[in-house]
């Protein structure tokens, strides 16, 4: 009777083992979901909300409805669009936090982004084709509770902008960053890094930016961290004539470095002409290179720009300053370099005042929303950038970007942006010396304050 017993308990103990192995494991919470097709495809990537109940899963897939259900480590998911139709079927398996598996799936059209699909978009604008093959991961997100703020001391620089940086720290939406940046070769301490090329500091990589986002940058701190600066003392061709280049008689011996004088904020030539013994320039730091990682696979110098932003060389990008960028690659890729003590419109010289700075920043996601180019804001205006090969397509650039940026925010009409613009706008040539060309267009806040 004994061992009978006994027989009977061990038979109930592995059966509820049995149901406890083949019981749905809880999933529920946010992810990040990857999305590939072939193993030389750019990754695609998506927001995904799922929520348990017993064996049933639902939720969001970016813009896409997801029904299923989760048997043990098992999970099969079907994914409909906002007029209930099937856009993907979906199997794989719970690994610890992680999901994965393999499927089919509708590439979708419309909107660029965090979208439901994969090859660029939501479930907005309908399928584009007949469902694809994919494999996908998903990758829990929860941000912590609490901002965090990192002191960072950078060990080496990059002077490429490219996807292919391992990042160096890895941050949330809230944190702020505490760190340094070099000028073309030297730091604070006259330590030398590399060989100039306008090196960055970073990346940083901002877990939950997706491509389609808004990286939103606040410079908190920015602040020349030496007393010596260094300037080019030459026109850049693109500023002068050919005949004033011709004809110009550059002093091969002429002295064009600074002494900064950080506590009074003054910036005086440390070996003057009889001419200019007396002047001086208010120091401004500036960041001249300020940018997140290209589209696709380009690999751009530390001295280009482009819509991601990179070498813009804007001499308000200074401490108080928001810069907004598009997001072309999962966590932006963010780097900060080539501080200014001050600096003229265009970098008419080529270098301005290069020096060293430190730097606080804060990061932020606007999510699913972004514009073609960089914008930023600053306590007067509102800013829109125009990189392009020329200063009228830069203007062009920069000014729809603007008229975009206020029909959007502001509700305005064609005929009241027209209006507006032709009355207060401004225009600052903020690049002339590199590859590409960069006009910003801004209009004041003092206006946009009278507004209804």
């Amino acid at each position: 009777m004994a061992t009978a017993r006994w027989i009977k308990i061990l038979v109930i103990c592995c059966s509820a083992l049995i149901v406890r192995a083949a019981a749905a494991a809880d999933i529920s919470g946010n992810y990040i979901a990857q999305i590939t097709t072939t193993p030389t495809a750019e990754p695609q990537f998506a927001r995904v909300s799922i929520k348990i109940e017993g064996a049933a899963v639902s939720g969001l897939w970016g813009d896409y409805r997801i029904s299923g259900s989760v048997t043990g480590a098992k999970l099969n998911l079907a994914l409909s669009d906002a007029q209930s139709t099937a856009v993907g079927t979906l199997s794989g398996t719970v690994s610890g936090a992680s999901l994965s598996g393999g499927g089919l799936l509708v590439p979708a059209r419309g909107r660029a982004g965090a979208g439901g699909g994969f090859g660029g978009g939501g479930g907005r604008g309908g399928a584009a084709s007949a469902p694809q093959p994919v494999t996908w991961k998903l990758t829990p997100y929860t941000p912590p509770a609490t901002p965090k703020t990192y002191d960072f001391e950078p060990k080496s620089f990059y002077s490429i902008y490219s996807a292919n940086w391992t990042p160096v720290l890895h941050i949330y939406p809230g944190d702020t960053v505490r760190t340094r940046t070099i000028d073309n070769a030297r730091d604070a301490n006259a330590v030398r890094y590399g060989s100039g090329g306008d090196p960055s500091t970073g990346p940083f990589y901002i877990e939950g930016a997706l491509p389609g986002d808004t990286l939103v940058v606040h410079l908190v701190k920015v602040r020349a961290n030496r007393n010596s600066a260094r300037q080019g003392s030459r026109i850049n061709a693109h500023a002068v004539t050919a005949a004033y280049l011709v004809g110009a008689k550059y002093d091969p011996d002429f002295n064009s470095e600074w002494t900064l004088d950080i506590d009074k904020q003054v910036a005086a030539l440390t070996h003057p002409t009889e001419r200019l013994k007396g002047f001086t320039v208010p120091i401004k730091t500036m960041l001249g290179c300020i940018s997140v990682a290209p589209a696709g696979e380009e690999q751009l110098r530390g001295t280009d720009l482009g819509p991601f932003g990179g070498n813009m060389d804007y001499n308000d990008n200074v401490e108080g300053t928001t810069l907004y960028f598009p997001v072309s690659h999962a966590g932006a890729l963010f780097g900060i370099g080539d501080a200014h003590a001050a600096m003229g419109d265009g970098e008419l010289t080529g270098a301005a005042l290069e020096t060293s700075a430190d730097v606080e920043f804060t990061v932020d996601i606007i999510k699913g929303e972004s514009y073609p180019q960089v914008r930023a804001e600053t306590k007067d205006y509102l800013i829109s950038f125009g990189v392009t090969g020329s200063v009228e397509e830069s203007i062009q650039a920069s000014t729809t970007q603007l008229v975009q940026w206020l029909k959007k925010d502001y509700k305005m009409s064609d005929s009241e942006v027209a209006l507006f613009l032709g009355a207060v706008l401004k225009y600052d040539i903020t690049e002339l010396v590199d590859p590409h060309f960069n006009v910003v267009a801004k209009v004041p806040k003092t206006a946009l304050a009278q507004l209804k």
